[in-house]
């Protein structure tokens, strides 16, 4: 990949900017919180209707559409307020990007909450002292499973069927979805490859979603599941792909080791693995939205890693893989390490 070379900042404005961001996208999540966006589609498009439909006051209301319209999410004319084409497009309740409940859940429940956390993080400290924060946060002191799941399933639909678009997988019948969650990407790769079967591997949080977009997809039949921690349960064998996808910014530096070697062991001669997650360059200095993903990887990582092509090819080769490939498959925000296990 290219690589990044930030940009210094030189006025006190260019500060502020980054101090008061957060204000933006909390004003982004209260309009989804509210579905305000869906309303003004819907015709509710001035102050009175919309109060009415939002069951939010027209003075409140009338200071969060001013932060909106300063952030380029609406326009109003005429009294008249109408959403861009990026929040028609992804912010509105049927339209066909429809990933709200991804923003809401992943970004604003858990991404926004647990940057809360982030200085005693950054100190090594725990926040949840017998689990990891991904787990306590979602499955155990907030968010739900189920809900969680559901909003990444939103979210990964896209980055799913671009990679099964690009990874040929003919000749090759069985693929383990390591952290698979919702099975997304199992999903893509089994409608874009007739002769595989999956299996997906998760925590057991995740399985009654994930079965319920395999039943929607049609395929049930060729898609199993085992309930467990990646980097302590025991993988099911007789698979020829590996994927591990938005797994490795989840743990810590050990884990990562400890996956890179259990998918060793269990990929055949020739077998593949494909490492797909946030990574930056190899200066670390970007892209910005991949570096801000993984400084929310430490919670409660005390070894967590900032992921570069690098570090992933690297500990890869130290397991045993050939690397084939790293490459973008998000623009900005993720890379794909396709490796083999040597013959």
């Amino acid at each position: 990949m290219e690589d990044i070379r930030a940009r210094q900042i030189e006025e006190v404005g260019e500060i502020s900017a980054i101090t008061y961001s957060f204000m933006a996208s909390k004003a982004l999540f209260a309009a989804l919180d509210f579905d305000l966006f869906t309303h003004i589609s819907r015709g509710s498009d001035s102050l009175s209707p919309l109060a009415k439909a939002t069951g939010i006051a027209e003075n409140r209301l009338h200071t969060l559409l001013t932060a909106l319209k300063s952030i380029g999410l609406l326009t109003e004319a005429g009294g008249h307020f109408k959403n861009a084409p990026a929040t028609s497009r992804y912010l509105v309740a049927g339209a066909p990007g429809d990933f709200r409940d991804y923003v809401r859940f992943v970004n604003g429940a858990f991404g926004y909450e647990s940057f809360r956390h982030l200085e005693k993080a950054l100190r090594g400290d725990r926040i949840f002292p017998n689990k990891g924060f991904y787990e306590g946060l979602i499955y155990d002191a907030g968010i739900g499973g189920a809900l969680f799941s559901s909003a990444q399933h939103t979210g990964s639909q896209g980055p799913a069927r671009l990679m099964a678009k690009r990874i040929d997988l003919k000749g090759r019948d069985k693929l383990l979805d390591v952290g698979g969650g919702s099975g997304a990407f199992t999903l893509a790769f089994c409608a874009d490859n007739p002769q595989l079967s999956a299996t997906i591997l998760d925590f057991a949080q995740t399985i009654d979603t994930a079965k319920r977009y395999a039943r929607e997809a049609g395929l049930s039949n060729r898609i199993a599941h085992v309930a467990g921690n990646a980097a302590t349960a025991d993988w099911p064998g007789g698979h020829g792909v590996v994927l591990m996808s938005y797994i490795w910014s989840a743990v810590g530096r050990e884990e990562t080791e400890i996956l890179a070697k259990r998918a060793f062991a269990a990929l055949p001669p020739g077998g593949l693995l494909l490492v797909h997650d946030f990574m930056v360059a190899n200066s670390c200095e970007g892209p910005r939205f991949a570096a801000w993903y993984l400084l929310g990887g430490i919670f409660d990582n005390p070894t967590a890693v900032c992921l570069t092509p690098d570090y992933v090819e690297r500990v890869l080769r130290d397991a045993g893989f050939k690397i084939e490939t790293t490459e973008t498959l998000l623009p900005g925000i993720t890379m794909l390490t396709k490796a083999l296990r040597p013959q």
